[in-house]
């Protein structure tokens, strides 16, 4: 009941005040694309943004959702992914008196806020960088920082709130910061404002030129309005609470009871956003025009606004690369007089095609022409090879060859001319040419033949000889009474074995292993990655008396490379009594220790402490770490 009498209060305030505002019923769904890419044509791309009526980011849309719009022509979508991205968001200050206000803890207000605050920014995944700034009325305190850097710049923040006076200068340094380009296209923004009561009577006409660049430049405004719990019906509080609701944002009432809201309930509708492509069919240069269409899931259809954008496009150009401009066409050199078949039967012809505006995109037909006719033609790949067939040509000539290229877009040209001699040389004919043609075989012929006569008269000559020499020997036999067979023996030696000496083997010599001494530092820095882990980086000995850290090779012993390193950013000096001693060279980004920001007279460092070097991070470790020290146990009186 006591929250219903509050918003009823509040929305009669807003009705009593001259404050312009909007019901939440009259928002409308939005469609926004943030820029149109064409560097991939012909597949254009963007990212897209899709709210519904409450203003909430569109999720779970599909591909077959959306309609493009190409100079008014529909045509449908490749992708529409839905991705996450991260956030670009600044905490205002607005410093008063009723932030410092403080519980029996002795916990302030505002404590309790940036508490609240810091525990968000560690949760925030470690790929999901979000671009974090913090402001007082003083200016930027931090500007566009990691999470990580963010926390430790709010917890060194202690400004004082009893002094200053409430104003809107926090608010609109926000506004600055928050209103630069984004690290990555697509981020969206906000700002979460934290500020007591204003008691101003012109807060509201004061806060309507901030309301209308926040709902131009599309920035939400999130209010954590800080205060007794007595001020939340006030005319303050219902100026706030319409700035949050024309932004976008929501605004919530602490006085130091209440239940703080988790921050990201706020701020996940704001890291979504859909990756949009399709095929373009544009094929004429000029000026584009650009818009798509959307079917929420409650059946409401949301048109985007219409973005303009130029484009070059240009047909494909086709070379052609010929080996020759002159082919001769002849007999087979194996086959001098073979009238009926002449070589090459065909030549091959090879293109490149380019694309003068720089679109790289699909050919769909490549042809091949030779005086005006079809010769060839590619409609699959691959699309820069012909074949010519030589073989109707019998008769020297000259003839006129060019290509034609036609891409996906129906864009087409041709070639220039280029004339190629094809020289036909015919084989000789008649009788000489025929005895030309197989005077081989003739050869051969006669040869064999004469051959074969000669044979036919040195064998009727034998054939008389030895029948005469075998008349004449059985004459003799028959006057020789005996007959005598010798017998001729032989002796067959073994060859002796021949041993073969064994070849000496020879063992190379051992080299003898040096002796390497190293030494190990007492105390040593080691490098954190973002998470805590050790990085895989060879860590830093504190050998010597001290050790100068920076980004000058001159004047530092140990170089730190990174933009947020001065020249002498820190130095750390050994103690007689064997321990270390950390101070800060008056660095642009300082020097902190376990998160708290170094003293000017330096920091005795233990075991352990991490220390941060601007955006670097490092672990403080001993070689001889010290016995861990029991818990100290300090039990508390009844009062206590």
């Amino acid at each position: 009941m006591r929250k219903l009498l509050l918003f009823l209060t509040s929305a009669s305030l807003l009705i009593v005040t001259s404050v312009p505002a909007f019901a939440q019923g009259q928002i409308s769904a939005s469609a926004t694309i943030y820029n149109v890419d064409t560097s991939a044509f012909p597949v254009i791309s963007g990212f897209v943004d899709v709210t519904d009526t409450t203003g909430i980011f569109a999720s779970g849309l599909k591909p077959e959702a959306v309609t493009v719009l190409e100079n008014g022509q529909p045509l449908p979508a490749d992708a529409f992914t839905e991705l996450a991205i991260p956030l670009q968001l600044v905490v205002a200050v607005n410093q008063g008196e009723a932030l410092d206000a403080r519980n029996a803890n002795g916990i302030s207000r505002f404590q309790r806020v940036a508490q609240v605050i810091s525990q968000w920014a560690q949760a925030r995944p470690a790929d999901m960088l979000d671009d974090l700034s913090l402001v007082s009325q003083a200016g930027p305190v931090i500007n566009h920082a990691a999470p990580a850097d963010f926390v430790v710049g709010l917890d060194g923040f202690q400004p004082d709130m009893r002094t200053a006076a409430p104003n809107l200068q926090s608010l609109a340094t926000a506004l600055d910061v928050v209103s630069a380009q984004t690290p990555r296209i697509g981020m969206k923004r906000a700002i979460l404002f934290i500020t007591p009561q204003m008691t101003d009577p012109n807060l509201a006409a004061s806060l309507e030129p901030i309301l209308q660049r926040a709902v131009e430049s599309q920035i939400r405004i999130f209010v954590w309005y800080v205060d007794a719990n007595t001020t939340f019906t006030t005319t303050s509080a219902a100026v706030f609470n319409n700035l949050a609701i024309q932004t976008g944002g929501s605004m919530f009432q602490f006085s130091g009871e209440e239940r703080f809201p988790d921050p990201e309930a706020y701020l996940a509708p704001l890291r979504r956003i859909y990756f949009l492509s399709y095929t373009s069919r544009l094929n004429v240069p000029g000026d584009q025009t650009f818009a798509f269409q959307v079917n929420l899931s409650n059946g409401n259809t949301v048109n985007s606004p219409t973005q303009t954008f130029a484009l070059n496009i240009q047909p494909p150009n086709p070379i052609l690369v010929v080996p020759a401009l002159q082919i001769t066409r002849q007999a087979p050199e194996e086959d001098p007089f073979n009238t009926e078949l002449l070589l090459p039967e065909s030549q091959q012809i090879e293109i490149i095609v380019e694309f003068p505006d720089g679109f790289d995109r699909p050919l769909v037909r490549t042809t091949l022409y030779v005086d005006g006719a079809i010769v060839d033609e590619n409609t699959v790949e691959p699309f820069n090879t012909f074949t010519w067939d030589l073989k109707p040509y019998a008769i020297s000539g000259e003839h006129q060859v060019m290509v034609e290229a036609v891409d996906s877009l129906g864009l087409s040209k041709t070639s220039m001319s280029l004339p190629i001699l094809v020289t036909v040389i015919q084989p000789p004919s008649g009788p000489t040419a025929l005895l030309a043609k197989y005077r081989t075989q003739l050869t051969f012929g006669a040869i064999i033949f004469a051959g074969l006569v000669l044979f036919a008269i040195l064998l009727s000559g034998r054939l008389r000889s030895l029948s005469l020499r075998s008349l004449q020997e059985q004459r003799r036999v028959q006057n020789d009474p005996l007959t005598q067979q010798i017998s001729v023996l032989t002796d067959e030696a073994a060859p002796a074995a021949i041993e073969k000496k064994p070849k000496r083997q020879y063992k190379p010599r051992k080299a003898k292993a040096g002796k390497t001494a190293e030494v190990e530092a007492v105390a040593s820095l080691i490098r954190l990655q973002a998470d805590g882990q050790f990085a895989a980086l060879p860590p830093i000995p504190l050998n010597g008396k001290e050790v100068i850290l920076g980004n000058d090779p001159v004047q530092c012993t140990q170089i730190l490379d990174d933009p947020s390193i001065s020249a002498m950013h820190a130095r750390i000096r050994a103690t007689d009594d064997g321990g270390y001693l950390l101070q800060d060279g008056q660095s642009i980004a300082g020097t902190w220790v376990n998160f708290e920001p170094l003293p000017r007279e330096g920091y005795r460092l233990n075991h352990g402490d991490m220390v941060n070097f601007g955006q670097l991070r490092y672990r403080f470790m001993l070689k001889n770490a010290p016995m861990p020290q029991p818990p100290k146990i300090t039990p508390l009186t009844p009062d206590e």
